[in-house]
């Protein structure tokens, strides 16, 4: 149990397992409907509404998510979790009122699709989604984000406090990208797809250096103990140390779940990163923080 509970630790935090069980909802009004959803122009994110039917406390709402390339060839399907989580703090979920937020695109991914899963409540009970509940899909964008390699034409000077911002601006955005990519991959069953974010050796926890195997072996562990896992990241902070180095941090959500036990666990981590580019590829060389259970 010691090593279960490090793991929790490990990945997203300590914290109690309670039941789940389902709640009885009407059909005729569902507690959220999902109202929109798409890819707006330029970004490389899919942008969500949700409507708030119940008065009954949320404590989070599931999203199915599938992406899809250029081609139409499925890249990604996973699951979002909402939480309702902004500046690190996780605000009232209300009825009545129509909430706006975004995740992250995978690379290549220029499409996607969105649906209602499930509704998990603060008494752990849960509303399903009806199987019959259509995807709503988003039109591919219609051009592609410029390329980091191909810089923009500017017709101000590299030096100019514009462009120091908006370079800024794109970097902390890279950086999200990056960790939301990250924490999507580790809702997947994929260890090595995982390890390649990470460098030859990482600085991990209080277990200092450590090389892919223990973190590889870390992951099996974690993916056994809890089969379902979803994440949500917010709040990434980048704070570049050089041209190549850079230090990250951010808030993340997670539900933790092992339906064979009928256990689950939630609540929210905030994780520090080291990065480092490697052939222009960012490497995580630094991997801690610290977690509270809901």
């Amino acid at each position: 149990m010691k090593s279960v509970a490090r793991l929790i630790q490990l990945f997203a935090g300590a914290a109690m397992l309670l039941p789940l069980t389902t709640a009885a909802a009407s059909p005729d009004e569902p507690p959220v409907e999902l109202l929109s959803s798409g890819v707006p122009p330029g970004k490389a994110s899919v942008s969500y509404k949700i409507k708030v039917n119940t008065d009954k406390p949320i404590n989070e709402v599931h999203l199915n998510l599938k992406e899809t390339d250029a081609g139409g060839k499925v890249l990604v399907e996973t699951t979002v979790v909402w939480a309702n989580i902004a500046h690190s703090t996780r605000q009232p979920i209300e009825k009545g009122k129509i909430y706006e937020d975004d995740t992250a695109l995978s690379p290549g991914a220029v499409a996607a699709e969105c649906s209602l899963k499930e509704v998990i409540y603060k008494d752990f009970t849960r509303w399903s989604a009806p199987t019959s509940s259509g995807m709503r899909p988003s039109p591919p964008q219609t051009s592609a984000p410029t390329s980091p390699s191909v810089p923009p034409a500017s017709a101000r000077p590299e030096t100019s406090r514009e462009t120091k911002t908006s370079k800024a601006v794109s970097e902390n955005e890279g950086a999200e990208g990056f960790i939301k990519s990250l924490y999507r991959d580790m809702e997947q069953d994929d260890v090595a797809k995982v390890l390649g974010y990470f460098d030859e050796t990482v600085d991990y926890y209080a277990y200092g250096p450590k090389d892919k195997a223990f973190i590889g072996e870390q992951l099996r562990q974690y993916f056994a103990t809890f089969p379902i896992r979803s994440f949500s990241v917010s709040d990434v902070s980048l704070q570049p140390s050089s041209r190549n180095r850079a230090a990250a941090t951010c808030e993340v959500h997670y539900s933790l779940q092992n339906s064979a036990q009928g256990a689950t666990s939630a609540g929210r981590s905030r994780v520090e990163f080291k990065l480092v580019k490697r052939k222009g590829v960012p490497k995580i060389t630094r991997f801690a923080g610290t977690s509270t259970p809901d």
